[in-house]
């Protein structure tokens, strides 16, 4: 082979189709597995934004129930709520200890009537 041809082909070397068509199915992956956990990080930063909500709505009702002046009579009560730009379900049941003025109130909150407990709070509320 002449000298020349040989200097052409040493210059002329690149990337075959082949390395190409690799490297771009390598890179398709990466992209796809990293778009995939960002996803599952922005669902899990959502979930955890809604759960902390739940609760200061959970901790807010039990702590109005304890301001209120009488005290809280015995039974369920259902109430739907509209706060941080949602709407909340909340349950509140009030049960008796067995202790003379001392109730239990446990606090339930849900996005819907339907829908899974987000929070659940747990607390006594003593007769003044």
């Amino acid at each position: 082979m002449p000298k020349a041809a040989t200097d052409a082909r040493k210059v002329a070397r690149g990337f075959t189709l082949l390395e190409v068509m690799i490297a771009l199915a390598v890179f398709a992956i990466t992209a796809i597995a990293l778009l995939s956990q960002t996803n599952q990080g922005v669902s899990q930063s959502l979930y955890l934004e809604e759960k902390s909500y739940a609760l200061w709505i959970a901790e807010n009702t039990l702590t109005r129930l304890r301001l209120k002046p009488e005290w809280p009579s015995l039974g369920a009560q259902e109430d739907q709520l509209s706060q941080f730009n949602r709407q909340w379900f909340i349950q509140t049941q009030v049960s008796d200890t067995g202790e003379k003025g001392l109730r239990r109130v446990d606090v339930k909150v849900a996005r819907s009537e339907d829908s899974k407990t987000l929070s659940s709070l747990q607390g006594y509320i003593g007769q003044h």
